[in-house]
Order: structure tokens, then sequence, then C-alpha cells
């Protein structure tokens, strides 16, 4: 059995905040004896009697003590959950101890000496999927909200979480279970058969299924890079103002800036939000020839971050005509996503664009002036206008795909929906109709997670983090 898939007999434990230093710090524990350990371990403060039961819901002080040796690990507030009304549905405790990294460490350790086994990564979480308190949508969902990089990916983490997949999920499902039970009539009275009108109309209700579930992957490039983020080069010639432009991008000096060509030498990451969008920005050497061994190297390990990337920010002096270093820089952005700074506008931009290599697209050209600050407006909106083609759906009220599972399981459905349709025109038998329909439910149940499997289990809630 898949380690994550434990028996829900077990009782769990593990601290629920970050590690490191801090004032207070939550271990969590779950399971059956979670209120049986709480009394063994637990001495309330004054104004609470030792031996009475706890209220759920409610915050206690008092004291953590190891019942083996009588000592006190903590002055600690405790919180009892009663099953069901939990975040894993089973009986929760939660203990608020002091922070750091030694406190919650002796707490845990009385914990496990008494039986309690550490939570696996995502335990918890799986727990609450197991016992009904959540789908699998809404469970990813937790560990997205968690890790979410800007704004905008937080928004569709919590819609999520509050159920808008699983809702459109289950649109499409109602809609091919009513077909499905038309078809199902057919197997029972097979004396009725399908009039060319009513055969019509499933056709177009079909149809137009398919419609809605190809439009809903459609969104998964745009939640892929929201959640993700977008790995971006900074690429040019040595001394047209790379490390400034990042400078100015991430609002700090982060990058060393001198007159002198080939300062940067390796390369520089830095994570920034663009309009809604993550970006690592990585900051790399200039490219052009050179002798020196060092600069080489640097020069290679750009070209190498170049091919890595999946936008590329190409930077050029606009005060300057392209010489033989610029060109080699742009045919090495043939083909790719990218955007074309004129860097330096405010000496004066000595070539037009039209000038520029046929590998440019006109209409990803942007004047900047990392020198005076100007131009990064334009730049932002030129990035988010190329990654999303202009059309976000990121505005926190329209739910999108983040995971590549829910769009292969869609795309699924959607294939097994236009099998049907083959099947239909062709004439088949509602036996064979019926089977196609229901691949179709099962592979949007893949998404809910009304069908799954451990290993598909296994790997959601391993990227979890201990503790949720």
């Amino acid at each position: 059995m898949n380690r994550h898939l434990i028996p829900n007999e077990d009782t769990i434990a593990a601290i629920a905040t970050p590690p490191g230093n801090g004032s207070i710090a939550i271990i969590r524990i779950s399971g059956p004896k979670s209120s049986y350990i709480l009394e063994l371990i637990f001495r309330p403060g004054r104004g609470n009697v030792k031996g009475r039961a706890l209220d759920p819901h409610r915050l206690y002080h008092g004291h953590i003590f190891n019942p083996s040796t009588n000592d006190i690990a903590d002055e600690v507030l405790c919180v009892l959950m009663r099953s069901p009304n939990s975040y894993t549905g089973e009986d929760v405790v939660e203990i608020h101890s002091h922070g750091g990294h030694l406190v919650p460490k002796r707490i845990l350790e009385i914990l496990f000496g008494l039986g309690i086994r550490p939570a696996n990564p995502g335990e918890f979480s799986l727990r609450a999927f197991l016992n009904g308190k959540m789908d699998l949508t809404q469970a990813e969902a937790v560990s997205d909200i968690i890790n979410a990089r800007t704004e905008e990916g937080l928004k569709q983490a919590e819609l999520q979480l509050e159920g808008a997949l699983s809702q459109r999920i289950g649109g499409f499902k109602e809609q091919t279970l009513d077909i499905l039970a038309e078809i199902e009539a057919q197997v029972d009275f097979p004396e009725d058969e399908i009039g060319p009108i009513a055969k019509e109309g499933m056709v177009n209700r079909i149809n137009s299924l398919i419609s809605g579930i190809r439009s809903l992957m459609e969104t998964y490039e745009e939640g892929r890079i929201l959640k993700h983020g977008v790995k971006t080069a900074i690429l040019g010639k040595p001394n047209v103002g790379k490390s400034s432009l990042l400078n100015m991008l991430l609002t700090k000096e982060r990058a060393i800036v001198s007159p002198l060509p080939g300062t940067t030498r390796d390369f520089i990451e830095e994570s920034i939000d663009v309009r809604g969008i993550p970006l690592v920005l990585i900051d790399t050497a200039g490219i052009r020839k050179t002798y020196d061994e060092i600069e080489h190297e640097g020069v290679r390990l750009a070209k190498k971050k170049a091919e890595e990337a999946e936008l590329l920010l190409i930077v050029l002096d606009g005060s300057e005509a392209l010489d033989s270093d610029d060109i080699e820089v742009l045919q090495g952005a043939a083909g790719r996503r990218a955007i074309f700074i004129l860097n330096k506008s405010d000496i004066g931009i000595k070539f037009t664009p039209e000038a520029l290599p046929s590998v440019i697209h006109r209409d990803r050209i942007v004047h900047t002036s990392a020198k005076l600050g100007t131009g990064t407006e334009e730049l932002k909106d030129a990035i988010r206008g190329l990654l999303t083609s202009g059309n976000a759906h990121t505005d926190g009220s329209e739910i999108i795909l983040t995971e590549l599972r829910h769009k292969l399981a869609l795309e699924k459905a959607a294939n097994g929906l236009i099998s049907f349709l083959n099947l239909l025109k062709n004439g088949d038998s509602p036996e064979f109709l019926a089977i196609e329909l229901r691949a179709a439910l099962d592979s949007l149940g893949e998404i809910t997670g009304e069908v799954t499997t451990e290993d598909i289990l296994g790997r959601i809630f391993s990227k979890f983090c201990i503790g949720k």
C-alpha cells in the first residue's frame, strides 16, 4: 500500500507552522487518540479543573508536561476539535506553544513517546479528503494557497478551494449523466428507438458539452504560468543595460552596474510579480566574442540559460547602431517568445525599428531608459500581453486550470464524448454508446477524486508540506 494511504485508526502529529524563530508554533494532532493524549499531557491553568472534559472549539491556557518525568515542556494554549467538525474530519488537537526550534521539538518528542506517529507530507489534507471534508481539487487548492506567488495566483487557489472548479466539473457530469440516462433507457426498452429529432438534439448537446470542456482546457497554459511562473532570461551584448534593467524592474539594487563591459560574469536570479504573473528573472553575462576564459564561460552560461528560458528579454542599446554582437543575440531569439527592449532612450534612438532584422516582431518593441526608470510600465504590459495572448481570465472571478492532470482528464473526457458521437452517427447499439459516456464520466471523476488510485493520491499529497 502507498505509504500515504494509511489506516485512519492511526493518530498522527506534526508542526503546522514554518520551522525557525518565531513567537508561536502550532503542533497539530489528528486521530482517534487525540483527546486522550491531550488529557495525558495537558495541565489546565487557573480556572480550569484538571480531569474535567474540555469543551471543543475553545482555547484553554495551561502547560504541556511529560507524563513520564512530570517535567513541564512549555506554557501553551490548547484547543480540541471533535469529529466531524474539524479540518480532517477526525478528532483534532492543536497545541499553540512558544516558537523556535527547541520547544516544538520537545513537545513532539513527548507525543511520539506516547505512540503518536509522525505525519507524512500532506497527510492531514489527505485525511480530510478521505473523510469527505473536501474533494481532490479543493485539497490541491490548499497547497496552492500556501505556495501562491502572486495575488492573482492566490485568488485562483481560493476560487478552487471554494469549489468553483468542482462545480464546473459537476456541470459537465450532470450533462453527461442526462444523456447517459436516455441511452440506458434504450437498453431497457430497445423498441423505443431514438428518433431523428431526438438524435439531432443529442448531438447538439454533446457538441456543446465538448465545446465547454475544451474552453476550460484552453485556460491551462495561463493557469500553469500563474502557478509556476515563467523563467525569463535577460540577454544582450555587454553594457546595454541588462543589470540596470533588472534593478529597475526589482526597484532595488540587486546587480552591480558599471560602465565597464563584461562586469557580469555569472548569472543572477530574482523573482518578481509582473501584472499578477510570477517571473523568475535571470540577468546573464553580456554575449560577445571574447578571448577571456572567465568571460567566455559566462557567455556560454548565458546562452544555456536562454535555451532553458520560456521568455527572453532582449536588450539593445538604442543609442548606438547594431553590430555583429547584437545580431548574434537577435538571431538566437528567432522563433522564441521574446520582447525587444531599446534601452537608453534618454540619449536618443539611433536607428528605427524598421531597420531591425525580420526575426523581430514589431509589436514587441519597448523603449526604456533604465537610467531614468522610464518604460517600466510599458514593458510590464508587453510581458503580460505576450504571456496571456491578451486573453487573461485571471481577474479573480473565473476559474482556470492550473494542474496538468486536470487538463489531461478533461482531454480524455472530450475524446470519450467524440467517440460517442461517432458511434451514434454510425447507428451503433446503445450498450456501446453507454460505455463511452461512462468512460467520459470516469475521466471527469478523476479530477474531483471520485475516481482515483493510490498512485494518484500519493503523487498529489507527497508535494504538500508536513503539517498540512
